[in-house]
């Protein structure tokens, strides 16, 4: 919901949206779920991926141990993506073209661009690799949204830069805390493990610093930036001995973007 929020607050005075609170309502649902059921079957994919590295070092997992079958799984997945292609469709024909690409780079994702041994040596890259995702989302994001087709101004591109920037960070929260496997070693699958917690908090206050500029340079109010440093504070205050605490604030942060993109023209 947070995701697509953000989007309908960066469009433009032609929003599409803005004609009838019904049909907020419906795009916003719509836009929503295309989102979330993308998540779901990232993460049905993931089970199949990752299912020798959680098998090695996290055996108590519900899949690991039997308590949830691939094959269920995989109905869990396909049901996934079939909500997702059909939200993508009735968001609207003319720009279901870029949800298409969408489709597209997340079946390389699945496959790990074919290239999954290399990028296993590789953490960065692949962090990063994996992240255009946000882009391709935010193009079709912003083309759902507005009546016109999007071009390329340089606000524009300011706009997909926050959509790519914005869920970049709820990323790194997602694997902020470190995770151990059975005899207590630190697992060197999370941001805070191989890049260290200090480094980890400090792409995620950068990352965040920049959401801010953007949405204050569209939205020409420095409220943005304010709430920005409101929460850079909270980090390096509250967030710097707990790992809980950093990945709630990113949340709120998150979360407090999307309404005030939508409630600050």
């Amino acid at each position: 919901f947070g995701f697509a929020a953000l989007a309908l607050g960066l469009s433009s005075g032609n929003n599409v949206l803005m004609h009838t609170f019904q049909s907020s309502i419906i795009k916003l649902t719509l836009l929503s779920s295309v989102f979330f059921f993308f998540l779901l079957r990232q993460r049905a994919i993931d089970e199949f991926r990752d299912a020798d590295h959680d098998l090695k070092y996290f055996p108590d997992r519900a899949v690991p141990r039997g308590l949830v079958s691939k094959k269920q799984v995989l109905s869990l997945g396909l049901f996934a993506l079939a909500i997702e292609v059909i939200s993508a469709y009735l968001v609207g024909q003319k720009v279901f073209g870029f949800y298409l690409l969408v489709f597209l780079y997340s079946f390389l994702m699945a496959k790990e661009f074919f290239i999954s041994r290399w990028l296993n040596k590789h953490f960065t890259i692949n962090f990063l690799i994996h992240e255009i995702i946000f882009l391709l989302f935010g193009i079709f994001f912003i083309s759902a949204v507005n009546s016109q087709p999007v071009i390329f101004t340089f606000q524009t591109l300011v706009a997909l830069a926050i959509l790519t920037f914005a869920p970049m960070g709820i990323e790194v929260l997602r694997k902020f805390k470190p995770r151990h496997d059975k005899e207590g070693r630190a697992v060197k699958d999370t941001y805070s493990t191989v890049w260290g917690r200090k480094n980890t908090l400090l792409v995620l206050i950068g990352l965040y610093l920049v959401v801010g500029l953007g949405l204050t340079f569209l939205k020409q109010s420095f409220m943005f930036i304010l709430f920005s440093l409101f929460i850079v504070l909270a980090w390096m205050s509250v967030g710097r001995k707990s790992d809980t605490s950093v990945i709630a604030i990113g949340a709120i942060n998150f979360l407090g973007f999307a309404i005030l993109a939508n409630i600050i023209w």
